[in-house]
């Protein structure tokens, strides 16, 4: 019973989700955004990427058997970054990027890609990480 009441659940949202102006076509964008994810290792609470990993995109999945949850990393401008706890601050599921931002795919809750809630159920932005950069690489500090 459980299992069925899940599947309703999941199904209710993916179409709520579309019917809101969330297409599954760009929920599949993410792909695309980040080809793929960068993994990283966390040392000193820091998170060391390299600046050609990003140069092209703006907007990088990092992910490190040391975190919960994926990062994702965001370029501002040509040197300015900011890094987002893919984390849901309304039930804590891991979220999905998007082209445009970040989707909780389990209720619905939508992120900018500054961390900012676009659409509810949650409430708080996102966890926001400080970033530098020296002259080769990005450095996320947890």
């Amino acid at each position: 019973m459980s299992s069925r009441r899940s599947f309703i659940k999941n199904g209710c949202t993916l179409c709520g989700a579309v019917v809101a102006g969330v297409s599954v076509v760009s929920l599949l964008e993410a792909c695309k955004t980040g080809a793929g994810v960068i993994v990283a290792d966390v040392s000193q609470n820091k998170i060391t990427v390299p600046l050609l990993s990003i140069s092209d995109k703006t907007a990088q999945v990092i992910r490190s058997k040391k975190l919960d949850y994926d990062i994702l990393l965001v370029r501002e401008s040509e040197n300015k970054y900011h890094a987002l706890l893919m984390k849901c601050t309304h039930q804590a599921n891991p979220l999905i990027a998007a082209q445009n931002g970040l989707y909780c795919n389990l209720h619905g809750s939508r992120f900018d890609l500054n961390g900012n809630v676009v659409e509810e159920p949650a409430t708080r932005p996102l966890e926001k990480y400080a970033v530098t950069t020296d002259n080769e690489n990005i450095i996320i500090h947890l």
